[in-house]
């Protein structure tokens, strides 16, 4: 990353944090990722929408995982999966957002294999599935979208 820019706001009365934010980030490539995050809007946007000059891809909902342990299901075989009218749509031309492009299965998340690897860094000296630096990198640039927001500026890393 090698610069963030960022808008924060607190739109509802009396929220004690931000609810409606944009984070414009430029990385080393030259590529720029435009993220939104809202709990303000009257109508949800897709989840993930990547666009390209040749294809875009759409997804909507949320990882199925969080949903099936707040309703009792543990993790098992199919644990993660989702049904084929949720996954997210490929293509060119129609806009996915619309229902063009072919579906793309969605590749199950497994949040067990990820607290079994912490698990094993810590009693059993493993690798560590998120690196120190990674994550220091990442609150670096939490910190920059944070200060960015405030000054009104654009942060260079």
């Amino acid at each position: 990353m090698t610069a963030v820019y960022a808008e924060a706001d607190i739109r509802r009365d009396r929220a004690q944090t931000d609810d409606d934010t944009f984070i414009a980030l430029t990385h080393a490539s030259g590529v720029r990722s435009h993220l939104y995050v809202s709990a303000t809007t009257a109508q949800l946007g897709p989840r993930f929408r990547v666009l390209g000059s040749k294809a875009g891809y759409v997804k909507h909902g949320l990882d199925p995982q969080e949903a099936a342990l707040r309703d009792g299901t543990r993790p098992g075989p199919g644990w993660g999966t989702e049904p084929e009218d949720l996954w997210g749509r490929l293509g060119a031309g129609e806009s996915p957002v619309t229902g063009g492009g072919d579906p793309v299965p969605t590749l199950p998340g497994d949040y067990p294999a990820y607290y079994t690897a912490v698990a094993k860094a810590l009693l059993a000296g493993a690798p560590n599935p998120v690196t120190a630096l990674e994550a220091a990198t990442t609150l670096d640039i939490l910190e920059a979208a944070r200060r960015s927001a405030l000054e009104k500026v654009t942060v260079t890393l």
